[in-house]
């Protein structure tokens, strides 16, 4: 099935997309159904668990329809889209369940849903639509699973090819910030504008052993094989390069957004996305961490296929 607007402003089409999204009826969206945006440029798979997986950068569509971007990335961020979709797939193997999942078609030259609407689509209305659909498919699938769960985590999933091999989890928390001592973060209250907040807001606790001590997500990937930043080995990512959180995670899961927490995950090529194999094994790492991070965290246990 098909969604879609034949002509709109951005602020209205967002808001009557996510209409469609959010009010449809559990029998038009069955868990494993994908539904396409205009184009089929924008794909929404349909679950039943608390998670939601989006993939800006990994699509491969260049429709001459739409112009190329003249500012920005345009580059692609090879692989991830198949990553997440082997996301996707352990989650099922393991639990007989479906994650939702969101990918954008479309190549970064000719979109970048992971930004705000001016850069992202440059003035095109074919782009800003897009666009549009992207965000209020996630925005749907949040909402879908707030509605079954009482909560929603949010998973972002990016590729990068900084010098250090490690996974960067991006919070909302820049390098400055992560740079301080355990100490000076909690009295900062840095976690209030985290990816994260909400949960420490219900939880409440120490903020730093949340996002990098023992048991947060950078932990268990660590424990697993996985060089991951933020973690207990490595609190901050020190000098080098680092993706903190970008837009989608910021506008979905950061600060005010009641019941949602997430983050974005920066994976590195070799080993990671760059064969099949290795996208299957970080899958199953994937789908081990962020189950055991949401039973440990929230009033949910994934069940057992």
């Amino acid at each position: 099935m098909q969604f879609g607007l034949a002509a709109f402003f951005p602020v209205a089409a967002l808001a009557v997309l996510s209409a469609a999204f959010c009010t449809a009826a559990p029998a038009e969206k069955n868990p494993g159904q994908s539904s396409f945006g205009a184009g089929r440029y924008v794909e929404y798979v349909a679950g039943d668990l608390p998670i939601v997986l989006a993939a800006p950068h990994g699509g491969r569509l260049k429709p001459d329809s739409l112009p190329n971007r003249t500012n920005g990335v345009t580059e692609m961020d090879a692989n991830t889209q198949e990553l997440a979709r082997a996301v996707a797939d352990e989650f099922f193997a393991r639990s007989g369940h479906r994650v939702h999942l969101v990918a954008s078609h479309l190549h970064r030259s000719k979109l970048d849903p992971n930004r705000e609407i001016k850069e992202a689509a440059q003035g095109h209305p074919a782009a800003e639509r897009t666009w549009a659909e992207y965000h209020a498919a996630i925005r749907g699938a949040l909402d879908a699973a707030i509605a079954r769960h009482g909560f929603a985590f949010l998973v972002d999933l990016h590729g990068h090819s900084h010098p250090v091999a490690r996974l960067e989890l991006g919070y909302a928390l820049g390098a400055k910030q992560l740079a301080v001592s355990d100490s000076a973060f909690d009295a900062a209250g840095l976690v209030a504008v985290s990816t994260l907040s909400d949960l420490h807001a219900r939880l409440g606790g120490r903020a730093s052993a949340l996002v990098r001590g023992s048991g947060s997500l950078g932990d268990l990937f660590a424990q697993r094989g996985l060089r991951a930043v933020p973690s207990p080995s490595e609190p901050g990512p020190g000098a080098g390069p680092f993706f903190d959180g970008g837009y989608t995670v910021r506008r979905h899961a950061g600060g005010d957004t009641p019941k949602v927490d997430g983050l974005q995950i920066e994976c590195y090529r070799t080993g990671v996305r760059d064969t099949a194999e290795n996208r299957a094994k970080f899958a199953r790492i994937a789908a081990e961490v962020l189950s055991q991070f949401v039973e440990e965290h929230y009033p949910f246990k994934f069940p057992a296929k």
